[in-house]
């Protein structure tokens, strides 16, 4: 055989060697990547505890025109949004002898938190235009329900926003703006640390 074509063989068996070589070196270390990344995923799954929350829930009653605090334990994971649908399923559960000022039939379809606003929007079926009672009281009772609780309870949240049916309203019955979101306003609940 010619010296240049042995050359030229072991020359190109060199470099098919290198070059499966590298290739082989490339997807071992992806493929540790990727184990590696479902571990992190498997650790932040068992990572994510849930944590036991006392809060206060501030409900009407029959002989107070203020809202009086029931304190209540909430198990609360990582997720701040789930927290707070969590808190407001608290809300619409009520308590036995108190009075909760949210008509029945009504579902909260979505809740968000915008963390650059400090604001949860908060997303009402459309049966809340339906089924609410008409009058100025029963709104502000309803919205400030809501809102003095879970600005009271998440110091980060510092308003409310108010959807139906994923849209803005002027009004629930005629009376109160819904346009613009509602600061907290403790007025309406008895609570000495806040006053």
């Amino acid at each position: 055989m010619n010296k240049r074509i042995v050359v030229s063989l072991i020359g190109l068996a060199v470099i098919f060697f290198v070059v499966s070589l590298l290739i082989f070196l490339r997807s071992k270390d992806q493929s540790g990547e990727k184990i590696e990344e479902q571990a992190a995923g498997n650790n932040a799954e068992i990572s994510e505890e849930t944590s036991v929350a006392r809060v206060r829930v501030f409900f009407l009653t029959e002989d107070s025109q203020l809202m009086r605090p029931v304190e209540r334990e909430l198990r609360l994971t990582g997720n701040k949004e789930q927290g707070y649908k969590q808190f407001v399923d608290l809300l619409f559960k009520g308590q036995p002898s108190y009075i909760t000022p949210i008509p029945e039939g009504i579902e909260l379809r979505s809740l968000y938190y915008v963390g650059s606003q400090k604001m949860v929007v908060l997303d009402f079926s459309e049966e809340l235009l339906d089924r609410f009672p008409s009058g100025t009281e029963s709104e502000l009772e309803f919205i400030y329900f809501i809102v003095d609780n879970l600005c009271y309870n998440f110091k980060e949240i510092e308003k409310v926003k108010f959807l139906i049916a994923g849209n803005e309203f002027e009004s629930i019955s005629g009376h109160i703006d819904l346009e613009e979101p509602f600061y907290p306003d403790y007025k309406y609940i008895y609570a000495p640390d806040q006053q």
